[in-house]
């Protein structure tokens, strides 16, 4: 059994989605003689920057906040992992569709955490500006869908930036379906997850560790993946 990191390490040189704030980091104090015995630092963290996960009221004005959210959003069995390859996807620009993961949706029934795995990642570091300004978007149909017809389901994860992309105007709508706006069934979003990691081994468990702020409507989440060797 092995344990891997999906979370990417938040560093401030990373991008963000395009217009939005990133991660600061600044030296608060030093180890010193004649000053401080410890070091610490301050770190200014947008709710949306690197891998965290969309909770309801991200989108929905009357939407639970982040930290009321029930911990089973937090928690996987192997066997409630549905992992889905869509490698056709995994270029700039590119849109899920619904008709993307209908071949799937015998699989679908009964999970609670459904993975996409486009490989888009693998440009995150190469060609940040792509990634950010480019990126694979999820069409609100798609979102629809597994919102009306799979009622386990209660979370997806996105190897890629965000649900939505600068180069279209899907992303509010599809968060919106998602995220229980229309039916209140809640599926939280992933973002700019490493499904990399996974390989082709079988998924034990998976556990999301969010960082919990109160009043925030989304949080990093720490997502770690126990894997059979």
């Amino acid at each position: 059994m092995s344990f891997v990191h999906l979370s990417h390490i938040l560093d401030p040189k990373d991008g963000a989605f395009p217009g939005e704030p990133t991660l600061e980091v600044r030296q608060d104090s030093v180890v010193s003689e004649t000053g401080k015995p410890f070091n610490s630092t301050i770190s200014t963290l947008p709710n949306h920057v690197g891998t965290h996960m969309d909770g309801p009221h991200h989108f929905n004005t009357t939407g639970l906040d982040f930290h009321e959210l029930p911990i089973e959003f937090f928690a996987y069995e192997g066997d409630e992992v549905l992992v889905v390859d869509l490698p056709h996807r995994g270029k700039p620009r590119e849109v899920i569709l619904k008709e993307d993961i209908e071949p799937y949706a015998e699989q679908l029934k009964g999970k609670r955490l459904l993975l996409l795995r486009t490989g888009f990642v693998k440009i995150k570091f190469t060609d940040p500006h792509t990634y950010e300004h480019e990126g694979v978007s999820i069409h609100p149909e798609f979102s629809k869908y597994l919102n009306e017809e799979f009622p386990e389901l209660a979370c997806i994860g996105v190897d890629f930036l965000s649900l939505g992309s600068p180069t279209n105007d899907y992303g509010p709508e599809a968060h919106r379906w998602l995220l229980g706006n229309y039916t209140g069934h809640i599926i939280c979003a992933i973002e700019d997850i490493n499904l990399e990691p996974l390989g082709d081994k079988k998924i034990k468990a998976i556990t999301l560790g969010p960082l919990r702020v109160k009043g925030v409507d989304s949080s990093q989440v720490n997502v770690m993946a126990w894997l059979e060797d």
